[in-house]
């Protein structure tokens, strides 16, 4: 069966469970994605909250007490930018993507003229071993000890808690007095390498890589895993081999807008799609991922995972009628309806009060569009109270 945009889309849907959400809790829901950019904190975990099943989705503030208890962690990890993991994957993944990741930020770091970190990790190190600090903590430390000046912009703490993070020095902990800290990597973060036991190998753990990716993102091609992971195509292309010669996964050809690329997906996922396309043709219709009554509305994170897990298919959300691209002001985050992106919104100041919530449509919605948004911004309201977002 070759594979089309539509096609594609549906499946996405359904296996980031942003369809038939199911999902027992939001540690679950990291764990699925296996990491998730994570920056923007409030609008991933709302997005998180919304994969699960209706009846356990939480509210903000038990969604918050996970990270703090450390059900899972946030971390510089695969690309220069936070990602939430769970536990047991952080250790594998930075030792296969941390050099890579350092590597990327030296150009950022030669331009600023920032020296070698090492001495200040070692700061960051000791007194992390006391318990967790914030920033502003492990900021007037490294001061006090002639590491950095008390003058010095904000990126030369950064550039050193980045690279205490890689060098799996750091992770974050507990919130303090309102403010995220950092503890010890090895406090937060069990022995050995996850599923790939005591001993780390590199070939292992990128086929560990195509494992993981795939149940949560459908079908996707070697550069999409190439632009979420950080990872060589060369790298990715021979972990790929492995596991389609295990019949783990599968490549499929692409269709339409994906005419001449190849797809992979895992048999489970590329059987259930193969299944909805021939009910669709016995039905007489093209089944869609939406609600037979009426368009189904995602208020997501700009970096959601449907968005940011893919680089060369990205496409597959693209609102074709939209005419405004790009993000405007603070409407960072992005309105998917009937998975497409129609819209941006900004992140509310306080609950929104009967639905209403700030827009910048990308084209001209419909009445029942606008009911349909109104209803996911009740949701949220009901999110941020604490109570269940269903």
């Amino acid at each position: 069966m070759h594979v089309d945009a539509a096609t594609a889309r549906s499946a996405r849907l359904r296996a980031q469970h942003l369809r038939e959400p199911g999902l027992p809790d939001v540690p679950s829901a990291v764990g699925h994605l296996l990491a998730v950019q994570g920056q923007e904190l409030r609008p991933t975990l709302w997005g998180l909250a919304g994969r699960l099943a209706p009846i356990a989705r939480p509210g903000e503030s038990e969604a918050l007490a996970d990270l703090d208890g450390g059900q899972f962690l946030r971390t510089h990890v695969l690309r220069p930018t936070w990602h939430l993991v769970r536990p047991d994957d952080a250790r594998w993944l930075l030792e296969l993507t941390a050099a890579r990741v350092a590597r990327t930020m030296a150009s950022t770091e030669k331009q600023w003229g920032l020296a070698d970190p090492s001495a200040a990790i070692d700061a960051v190190a000791d007194e992390v071993t006391a318990g967790p600090r914030s920033r502003a903590e492990l900021t007037a430390t490294l001061v006090a000890r002639g590491l950095v000046a008390a003058d010095a912009p904000g990126i030369t703490v950064t550039h050193v808690l980045m690279h205490a993070e890689l060098r799996r020095v750091v992770v974050s902990g507990p919130t303090a007095e309102g403010y995220h800290t950092y503890a010890a990597f090895d406090a937060r973060v069990p022995a050995g390498y996850g599923t790939l036991g005591s001993r780390f190998d590199r070939q292992a753990a990128v086929r560990e890589l195509w494992r993981r990716y795939l149940p949560g993102r459908a079908y996707a091609t070697v550069k999409d895993l190439g632009r979420w992971s950080g990872l060589t195509l060369t790298e990715l292309r021979g972990g790929l081999a492995d596991l389609l010669d295990a019949g783990e996964a599968v490549a499929v050809p692409g269709a339409g807008d994906l005419e001449g690329l190849t797809l992979v997906s895992t048999p489970a996922v590329h059987d259930a799609a193969t299944t909805d396309r021939a009910t669709a043709r016995r039905d007489g219709a093209q089944r869609a991922a939406v609600s037979p009554s009426g368009p189904v509305v995602d208020l997501l994170c700009g970096y959601d995972e449907l968005i940011s897990s893919y680089g060369e298919t990205r496409g597959v959300v693209t609102e074709p009628r939209a005419s405004e691209p790009g993000r405007v002001g603070a409407f960072v985050h992005t309105v998917a309806v009937d998975g497409l992106l129609a819209a941006r919104w900004r992140w509310p100041a306080r609950p929104p009060a009967g639905g209403d919530l700030e827009l910048q449509w990308q084209r001209v919605p419909e009445p029942a569009e606008l009911d349909a948004v109104r209803d996911a911004a009740t949701r949220l309201a009901v999110y941020l109270a604490g109570g269940v977002a269903g």
